[in-house]
């Protein structure tokens, strides 16, 4: 039961945005092939959804509770509130800070680097969302529930921890009575940059994690704090919104080889992944985790289409 509640959360979630995204498109005159590309990928991202589905419902997965899993509501709180605390009280940045988590929980407590970051995603919450530590520390609680449901589900997927936070972040605004950031779609002179630092992004740390073996965390952190710390400096005009779609795209990058098998793969997710970005802007503003739920529907659409590409292929004979 854990699994099915934890699948048609994150399932539900990467919908809801994802569908924000298409209508963006359509409501802010988007060409037809963003739209189609955006609907297509909305599509195929559901088609995975629903294999997942049926794993969660067919029961082939068991979730076993203990005391240790009270070490992952430490974790994700600690990584939570020491990230937001990093980018708000110290004027790093969310990107930055998640990124220097993200590389400080590996190195340093690898054992529990995953749910530490993805507190890091919930602390990237925009001050203008959830103001206080108070409102962090609910995000995070809710978060680190929903990790422990959606454990054994969707594993090697880029952006789960994300869309994880995302729930979290997206409660804790409900709950508080909170209203997201409103943002305009990005125009194309960012969009270029966009498309490429979004490719770059996955590239790196797809590198990094699959061919060079560095925990995902790691990779993740590592190619974050760089984007971070270079772009603003490289592209003072828009090089925040640059830094967190490298970031955005380095969470797809996580993925496992076996849900990315190649770099074409990767480049085409980050392709998708910029693509998202731009039409979701006006939608989740300031929530922790939605950069990964760009990142993780992004992944399960490229999952899906590789499973279309081989049912075609096999009944091509």
């Amino acid at each position: 039961m854990a699994n099915f509640i934890g699948v048609l959360l994150l399932v539900g979630m990467t919908f809801t945005l994802f569908f924000f995204s298409v209508f963006e498109s359509v409501c802010s005159h988007g060409s037809v092939l963003s739209t189609l590309a955006l609907a297509l990928t909305l599509s195929l991202a559901v088609l995975e959804g629903w294999k997942e589905f049926e794993a969660s419902l067919k029961g082939t997965r068991k979730t076993n509770w203990d005391t240790k899993h009270l070490w992952t509501f430490f974790d994700v709180t600690v990584g939570a509130l020491i990230t937001f605390t990093l980018s708000v009280d110290f004027g790093l940045g969310p990107v930055v800070a998640a990124g220097l988590v993200g590389v400080c929980a590996a190195a340093f407590f690898r054992r529990h680097d995953v749910p530490i970051y993805c507190g890091a995603f919930v602390g990237m919450v925009s001050e203008n969302l959830l103001p206080s530590h108070w409102h962090v520390l609910l995000a995070s609680s809710i978060s680190a529930a929903v990790f422990l449901i959606s454990k054994s589900v969707f594993n090697g997927f880029g952006g789960k921890l994300g869309t994880i936070a995302l729930i979290g972040c997206t409660a804790a605004a409900l709950l508080t009575d909170r209203s997201f950031i409103v943002r305009s779609v990005p125009g194309w002179d960012a969009g270029v940059y966009l498309f490429l630092y979004s490719v770059l992004g996955v590239l790196l740390t797809y590198v990094l994690n699959v061919r060079f073996n560095h925990s995902p965390v790691m990779s993740s952190g590592i190619v974050g704090l760089a984007g971070g710390l270079l772009l603003p400096i490289l592209h003072p005009k828009f090089g925040s919104m640059l830094a967190s779609m490298v970031i955005c795209a380095s969470f797809a990058g996580m993925s496992s080889k076996e849900r990315v098998p190649n770099e074409l793969y990767a480049v085409l997710i980050g392709l998708i992944c910029a693509l998202v970005f731009i039409y979701s802007a006006p939608h989740f503003g300031g929530a922790g985790g939605k950069l990964g739920t760009i990142a993780f529907g992004s992944v399960m659409a490229i999952s899906a289409l590789r499973r279309v590409f081989g049912f075609v292929k096999e009944h091509a004979r």
